[in-house]
Formats: structure tokens, sequence, C-alpha cells
């Protein structure tokens, strides 16, 4: 079944790219205090309880700076429900949602494009392409994501891991956050 993954893989690198440059959506740097609206994807499937914890604990620091969360919650065990609670807009996308190359339906795109995020944060690290999808239709100025070789147009700003560090998920948010606060928007003020 390795070759089924490569062919669904390759396909689905070439779509996303094309899809990129297909988006007439204007993409920008936007800092995390000018954001008003962040979404952060994440895979409950792969994600351990302690990554799963540090994730929600940061999405509650982004609501009392005033931020409004959105959060996309990929699940890929069959019959599965949604674990993440109390946030104002979730997304839930399990197997009933996607197609045979992992990406959502019609209707999970449309509740996504709906959110016009500021900022869209992808937690996902797994290799399915389901999370790189949603990234490249997203309506969001500022996608960010670990840096995965082909994948380089989903997003705006890419981290990169080292190997040891691959599924450290507190290093993760650490530099999601502070390269977000580090970008300019030119909103200095002239001397």
């Amino acid at each position: 079944m390795d070759w089924l993954n490569d062919i669904k893989q390759n396909f689905s690198k070439r779509r996303i790219k094309n899809l990129d440059k297909s988006k007439e959506y204007r993409r920008d740097f936007i800092d995390i205090e000018s954001a008003k609206r962040i979404g952060l994807i994440v895979n409950t499937t792969e994600i351990s309880d302690e990554d799963y914890q540090l994730v929600l604990t940061y999405a509650e620091a982004l609501k009392k700076r005033k931020k409004e969360v959105v959060i996309v919650e990929l699940n890929f065990q069959k019959k599965s429900e949604p674990r993440v609670t109390g946030f104002q807009t979730i997304i839930f996308v399990n197997p009933v949602n996607l197609n045979w190359l992992d990406y959502p339906t019609p209707e999970v795109e449309n509740k996504l494009l709906e959110q016009e995020l500021d900022i869209l944060m992808d937690f996902d690290s797994s290799l399915r392409m389901t999370s790189k999808y949603l990234c490249s239709i997203a309506r969001a100025k500022t996608r960010t994501g670990v840096h995965r070789e082909g994948m380089e147009s989903c997003y705006e700003l890419m981290i990169t891991r080292q190997q040891e560090e691959e599924n450290n998920m507190k290093g993760i948010i650490r530099e999601f956050d502070y390269f977000l606060n580090m970008i300019d928007n030119g909103n200095k003020v002239k001397a």
C-alpha cells in the first residue's frame, strides 16, 4: 500500500501548488497583536495527551489576549467524536468528512472559508494531506506550519525543526508565537 500513499502524496502536492497559484485571496504577514481571528489545526488522532493540553493552553492564552480562536480538529478514527470543547468556533473533521485523498468535503471547506482568519497555525505533523490542503484553501492572511519538503506553497511562515526536536510541541508553539510576534506590519510610530 506504500505505492498508493506515494501516488496520493504526489498528486496532493501538485494539486496544492496549483490551488495556491489560482487563488486571488490576498496573503500578508500579520503579527499576533494585530490579529483578531486565529485558527489552530490540531490532529487529535496522532497528538499525545500532553501535547494536546499544550495546544489547548495556548488557545486559551490567545482567548485571554482578546483573540477569537477557531479550532480545526482533525480525527482520522472512524466514528470519532470531537474532543475539543469550550471555543466559539470548532470545525470537526473525521473520516466521514473526507474523500479518498483525505481532502475534506465541500461542507467542511465552506465552514473554513467563512472564517476569514488573520492567522492559521498548523499543528498537524502527520504525513496526511488534510491540514496542508486546509491551509491552502483557507482565507487566512498568514499561514504557519512546520517545514515539509514540497509543501512550501501552503504557508507564509514555516519553521524548521531539528530531528531530535521533531515532536516537541512546546518548541513549535514557542517558535510560532515568537516569529508571529516579530512580524513588522509597518505600524511603528515615526519620530
